[in-house]
């Protein structure tokens, strides 16, 4: 009988990448009952995702037995507990906490310590000597592009974790080189999410062919799939981006639907993307604009997978419009992105690419 399968990550609170990871990881592990993992007990089944339960939770319950851990995947080499916290806050608890705490770093590490439960600064990492003596820890597809640049004791946290790790698997040639230049042996593999048409096209053509999707077709027979994180949300990013978007649209003779790729904070936010439709709106009244009223990660799928162009900053939006052969364009804040990082490395392969913040042009190549 095989251990039991442990899958850790970020799908504790709703981003698009995260909660679609969760599932990749299942479905990479047929015949296993897996237990969902997080910082905290959550129930993303509303959006597709799962039922997570608190890792402490976890360890209590199933402490004493063989167990193998997977890191699913993400950005998780890098995140804070600070941010980690956050984001696992509603929208307005997590404005409450920001005001509160202002840039008291040390107010941030013990605010984040009580309310996670762990004094570890890089929440999402488990080592060997983190878990209980019968479980083995592995790391599939993760990311960590800005592992140099961490304060001296954070980055030997992560050392510690990875260097106890039977296997490290990142998806990115910057990770992989900071890695291996501290004795860190990686494999480099894709994203698991560029599977996303072999092992869900059945739950996605399901969600496309749906009444919603219906409707959105006769008002759309072709649509460019456009997302912004909350951060982008200043009137002249937006102004810029609504060019693109619009400009691209017209090229494929296309309308435009913005959809919301994570409702958690520092993700992305509704109101930006009202904003931002507004802004097309008033470049291109000839177009038609709506927003996705849906947050499920497969109806995202489905948008995408459909989609006769994405524009976004969402990395997974990225990746999955890339896997069914959409043309994409990931938005990044510069070279050193994350996107940038993992659409370099693998661009040979996907196709598409990444444009800066600060080079956006009037029309995206068709």
């Amino acid at each position: 009988m095989p251990p039991r399968l442990i899958l850790f990550g970020a799908f504790d609170r709703h981003n698009f990448g995260d909660l679609l990871l969760a599932h990749c990881a299942e479905a990479k592990h047929p015949g296993r009952d897996p237990v969902f993992a997080g910082l905290a007990a959550r129930d993303l089944r509303p959006w597709g995702g799962h039922a997570v339960r608190a890792l402490a939770e976890v360890v209590a319950a199933c402490g004493h037995e063989p167990a193998e851990l997977v890191h699913v995947g993400g950005e998780v080499l890098t995140t804070t507990a600070w941010e980690a916290a956050v984001m696992l806050q509603t929208p307005d608890e997590a404005r409450r906490v920001i005001a509160r705490l202002g840039r008291d770093s040390a107010g941030h590490r013990a605010w984040a310590a009580q309310y996670l439960g762990t004094r570890r600064q890089l929440p999402y990492l488990l080592g060997a000597a983190d878990v209980p003596a019968h479980w083995t820890v592995r790391f599939a597809g993760v990311g960590g592009v800005a592992l140099d640049g961490l304060p001296a004791a954070l980055r030997g946290e992560a050392l510690r974790a990875l260097r106890g790790a039977a296997v490290v698997c990142v998806r990115d040639r910057v990770t992989a080189g900071a890695l291996e230049r501290c004795g860190v042996q990686v494999c480099l593999v894709p994203d698991p999410a560029v599977e996303t048409p072999r092992l869900f096209g059945v739950q996605i053509g399901e969600r496309a062919a749906g009444a919603a999707f219906a409707t959105l077709r006769k008002r759309q027979p072709r649509w460019l799939a456009l997302q912004l994180a909350a951060a982008w949300g200043d009137d002249a990013t937006l102004a810029r981006v609504a060019r693109a978007a619009a400009a691209e649209a017209r090229a494929r003779q296309a309308g435009i639907v913005l959809f919301c790729a994570g409702r958690a904070p520092w993700h992305d936010d509704p109101e930006v993307l009202q904003r931002m439709a507004a802004h097309v709106a008033g470049i291109a009244p000839d177009l038609s604009v709506e927003i996705l009223p849906s947050d499920h990660v497969f109806d995202l799928c489905a948008l995408l997978a459909h989609a006769c162009a994405y524009l976004g900053t969402s990395l997974h939006g990225w990746i999955v419009a890339a896997s069914f052969g959409v043309p994409a364009r990931c938005l990044v804040d510069g070279p050193g992105a994350k996107a940038a990082a993992y659409i370099e490395t693998w661009r040979e392969a996907a196709g598409g690419g990444w444009l800066a913040r600060d080079d956006l042009p009037p029309c995206m190549d068709a």
